[in-house]
């Protein structure tokens, strides 16, 4: 069965962030004197960067659609006319070109992945889903995958789980993720946002509840299809 051609991953149409790139270039090549050689510190410090970012992206993408495709689960003719399929590559090769981060690249890539299947949710979810990775951090992505499942969380990555009868969510964060309780202001910042959008059942972090209630699913029926969506 045919494969998605990798070697010709880098796509025809000239993304957003490279058409900016192509404006400052001639700004600065407009310059009199200086012009050269600030065009110069320009192209070496950019262009290389992104285009890289935008031809990583493309080949993990190409990867992984050629494994659905070798086990049948999708074909390129299938693709090409999957106007969902179509509308996410375009915006998961503009997002990634704004973002570094290993999990949130990996959250896009599978973000196109589920896209190809016929699991793959309504228009307003998928933009939606994709618009909250664009401004998302690391740390929301990483307490949504915890609280959508914290016990079998602890145990898929071989940490303790506290022992109280009665603990709070943040005692949670702590003994998964101690680096986030440090920060406090910004975990108080991306649990609310996550309670805001509906994602997460609990609006307060010190609440005290069973141990047994606070290692269950605490994400919104909304957070899990996020969460799926992305993994």
């Amino acid at each position: 069965m045919k494969k998605v051609d990798l070697e010709a991953a880098d796509p025809k149409v000239e993304p957003f962030d490279e058409k900016l790139h192509r404006i400052g270039r001639a700004t600065i090549g407009a310059i009199p004197v200086v012009g050269s050689p600030l065009l110069e510190i320009f192209n070496s410090l950019l262009e290389a960067p992104l285009n890289r970012r935008r031809t990583e992206t493309m080949l993990a993408i190409g990867a992984a659609l050629n494994d659905l495709i070798e086990q049948g689960i999708v074909t390129e003719a299938g693709l090409q006319e999957n106007e969902a399929f179509v509308s996410t590559v375009a915006e998961v090769c503009n997002i990634s070109l704004r973002n570094h981060q290993a999990e949130k690249l990996e959250a896009l890539r599978n973000a196109v992945i589920n896209s190809a299947l016929p699991t793959c949710p309504s228009d307003d979810y998928r933009q939606v889903f994709l618009n909250f990775v664009d401004v998302c951090t690391v740390s929301h992505i990483r307490l949504l995958k915890l609280f959508e499942n914290p016990d079998r969380w602890f145990a898929d990555n071989n940490r303790v789980k506290p022992y109280q009868t009665t603990v709070s969510l943040s005692q949670i964060i702590a003994s998964a993720m101690p680096e986030l309780i440090e920060n406090h202001e910004i975990l108080d910042s991306i649990w609310a946002d996550l309670y805001q959008k509906g994602l997460v059942e609990v609006k307060q972090l010190e609440m005290i509840l069973s141990a047994d209630s606070c290692l269950s699913k605490q994400t919104t029926q909304f957070g899990s299809k996020l969460v799926t969506f992305l993994s």
